[in-house]
């Protein structure tokens, strides 16, 4: 019996892990430097809606089993959240004035369906990233990284034309929303919704992501002064 089998196995393994975390951030690096030079318009209207989906059900397989119980407590958050975005687009509360425009796709009551996927997925992967992180796995640490990553998507979300603020930018009442509501949805997650470990390309999974939007937003801005 071949007695090294098992460490070309993992050799393998860690092997794959590298090259599939290595293009995660090839793509999303590239992505946020393609919307800076202001790439194909109408792809990434396209993309941007599917990439919210995706993203939640990566980060919500890698840190869950397919359960009726995990389904079940991972669609309670994202009803509490679209409840909470209809509220704030018609009534100007909890978040504030602001209005989505249709780069997100189809909507209903004025939410695009993609916005609650986006918040399961923010909320997992902060869940992630005070376990691994921070090395604190606390709700409350958990909330304060998801409004973190609110503040930061703000700034290109006006920039990419996902959605505007009267005023041009959001207020506190936002951000103070934001952390309450990632605050209920993070402990209906921890109360309900029974996790198989913390992955770690959860942690990659938001650095990607908040690197896309950064190079994003930093970049439109740089340009434009550019040509301007």
């Amino acid at each position: 019996m071949d007695n090294n089998l098992p460490r070309q196995r993992i050799s393998v393994s860690t092997f794959r892990t590298s090259i599939g975390t290595l293009a995660l951030y090839l793509v999303f690096i590239g992505g946020g430097l393609w919307n800076s030079f202001r790439g194909n318009q109408s792809f990434l209207r396209d993309l941007t809606p599917l990439l919210f989906i995706a993203f939640a059900c990566a980060a919500f397989l890698l840190m869950y089993r397919a359960t009726m119980r995990n389904i079940g407590a991972a669609l309670g958050v994202m009803l509490m959240a679209f409840a909470a975005e209809v509220a704030g687009v018609n009534l100007g509360f909890p978040f504030g004035d602001f209005v989505y425009t249709n780069a997100l796709g189809p909507k209903l009551l004025d939410v695009p369906f993609a916005i609650p996927f986006l918040w399961l997925a923010l909320l997992i992967l902060s869940w992630s990233a005070a376990d691994r992180m921070l090395r604190y796995k606390h709700v409350v640490v958990a909330a304060i990284i998801a409004t973190a990553f609110d503040a930061i998507l703000e700034f290109a979300a006006d920039s990419l034309d996902l959605w505007h603020w009267q005023g041009g930018m959001p207020t506190e009442l936002n951000f103070i929303s934001w952390f309450t509501i990632s605050l209920l949805g993070l402990s209906l997650l921890r109360r309900y919704a029974m996790g198989k470990g913390t992955d770690p390309m959860l942690s990659h999974l938001l650095i990607a992501f908040l690197l896309y939007f950064s190079i994003t937003d930093v970049g439109i801005h740089f340009f434009s002064l550019l040509v301007y």
